[in-house]
């Protein structure tokens, strides 16, 4: 009777390699049984039965090694997954965690998070159609950041004079703390303000909460950070901390009484030309660019540009091709304003329509550059443009209230006159 052939060096490397050490020793087990009964079937006549006996025997003792250590490693995996899941719960439990809905933000602080590494982010936008803002922190001993959060934000890319006032992240300074009114460019009182009856009622929680107006919207966008962290430690350097980043939209630009136009440059300030008409009872325009933006033309240039473009380019217009007795001097400046004025007696015969505006001095608002903040987010500054609609002298003139009552006195003295002459 020939045995089976013994297996081949190449497939018991390949076994050492694709199994565990336990499942290793059940397959050398199983070698050894078969090649005994291997053996002992060529001394024996009617070993035949002995033979498959023992070969039975082999295969079953191999399988139960094999399932013992099968089921040993399977334990021991199931161990390891279940210590790095409570290890994983453990860490998620010591992070401080940032909540945003609308424009509410919640900060819960964890007592035993000293050691995080990173700051919990979120972010929120003020707007025309949301203007107030809340900041509320939960924790055992709350700081904010920066310290005076009631007078000051924290602005980005400034470095701050004084030590810890805008960190979030270990040493790391995220700003400079500054006033609220010189981060937005406007005359403003507008603050964090505490909210002390919460605090009175839960001694873990304070609230803050920023109201702003409308008038108090930036003339492009801005951004600036406000916070909390765990104050027990007062060399923590916000290691514990939230860091709320806060953008703030520009107001739209708008046109007033007497035809004032006030421009601004944020993403969703100037959808469309401002439209405003210039005849002999409203001979003025004055358009306001403000700190941020210059006009163009420039005043000096005696130029505008072609109302048919949708930017303010090709501007090489000369006034006096519409309105021959132009001089400079119609217009005059004070600051960031400029104010035209056409004499009365020198409109054009037929209307006329010219294109002027403000462009943005920076290409990038304020406050908005390197802090991770997407163009979609922050926006990219926009030209406020005028579209300027000079009315014809004749038109102008009889459509006044005093053109009319010139007209109905001239027409009731021809009236005297033909009845006097018919007496």
């Amino acid at each position: 009777m020939v045995g089976r052939p013994y297996p081949s060096l190449n497939s018991f490397l390949l076994l050492v390699l694709s199994t565990g050490f336990l499942q290793l020793v059940a397959i050398l087990i199983i070698i050894i049984l078969l090649i005994m009964s291997t053996s002992g079937s060529l001394r024996q006549r009617r070993g035949g039965v002995g033979s498959k006996a023992r070969r039975l025997m082999a295969v079953c003792m191999g399988g139960v090694l094999l399932f013992c250590s099968g089921e040993g490693v399977a334990d021991h995996v199931r161990e390891g997954l279940q210590n790095r899941g409570l290890e994983e719960v453990h860490s998620d439990d010591a992070k401080p965690k940032l909540t945003v809905k609308g424009t509410t933000a919640r900060c819960e602080l964890k007592q035993n998070g000293g050691t995080a590494q990173a700051a919990a982010t979120g972010s929120l936008t003020l707007s025309q159609k949301n203007l107030t803002a809340a900041l509320e922190c939960v924790g055992a001993n709350i700081a904010s950041i920066p310290e005076d959060l009631a007078t000051n934000v924290c602005q980005p890319n400034g470095k701050s004079g004084r030590t810890n006032q805008c960190t979030f992240e270990g040493n790391i300074s995220a700003g400079t703390a500054v006033t609220l009114d010189t981060l937005l460019g406007v005359a403003t009182d507008a603050q964090w303000t505490k909210n002390r009856q919460t605090e009175r009622k839960s001694p873990n929680t304070q609230t803050w909460t920023l109201q702003l107006k409308e008038a108090d919207l930036p003339l492009s966008e801005k951004t600036f950070f406000v916070g909390c962290q765990d104050g027990s430690n007062s060399r923590s350097n916000g290691k514990n901390a939230c860091k709320l980043t806060v953008n703030v939209e520009a107001r739209a630009s708008s046109v007033g009484d007497n035809n004032v136009v006030t421009c601004t440059y944020g993403k969703n300030s100037n959808p469309e030309p401002m439209e405003v008409e210039m005849s002999t009872e409203n001979n003025t325009l004055t358009i306001d660019c403000g700190s941020e933006g210059s006009l163009k033309p420039a005043t000096n240039s005696a130029e505008y540009c072609d109302p048919q473009n949708t930017d303010l380019e090709n501007c090489a217009h000369k006034f006096v091709d519409i309105l021959p007795t132009f001089v400079t001097s119609w217009w005059a400046t004070t600051g960031n304003s400029a104010k035209l004025t056409i004499p009365q007696t020198d409109f054009p015969e037929a209307d006329q329509q010219i294109l002027l505006g403000c462009v943005p001095t920076t290409t990038a608002s304020e406050g908005t550059k390197n802090t991770g903040q997407t163009d979609a987010e922050t926006g990219t500054p926009t030209s406020c443009r005028v579209l300027v609609t000079i009315k014809s002298s004749s038109s102008a003139s009889y459509g006044s209230p005093t053109m009319q009552m010139l007209a109905a006195a001239s027409g009731a003295a021809a009236v005297t006159g033909l009845i006097v002459g018919s007496l």
